[in-house]
């Protein structure tokens, strides 16, 4: 709207035109608050996430190294076997 059209607008109206931008604004930020929990929980799933991963990681290094170990205890077996 032009300053002029503004001029032309009743108290009633302008009221009528804040009113809605109250409205806007405050749906607005249920929003934003919505967004922002959405977005916590999302940081805590990353969070979790990288912690099992690194026990993931950490299991499948002893795994390897608990495989090595049979494998050594294997041969070990099989050289006094022969003896």
């Amino acid at each position: 709207m032009e300053k002029k059209d503004l001029k032309k607008l009743t108290r009633s109206e302008l009221l009528e035109m804040l009113l809605d931008r109250s409205k806007e604004v405050e749906h607005l930020r249920k929003r934003l608050d919505e967004a922002e929990k959405h977005i916590s929980a999302l940081e805590r799933e990353v969070e979790t996430a990288g912690g099992i991963n690194a026990a993931v990681e950490t299991l499948n290094n002893s795994t390897q190294k608990i495989e090595r170990f049979a494998s050594q205890l294997t041969l070990a077996y099989s050289n006094l076997s022969r003896k």
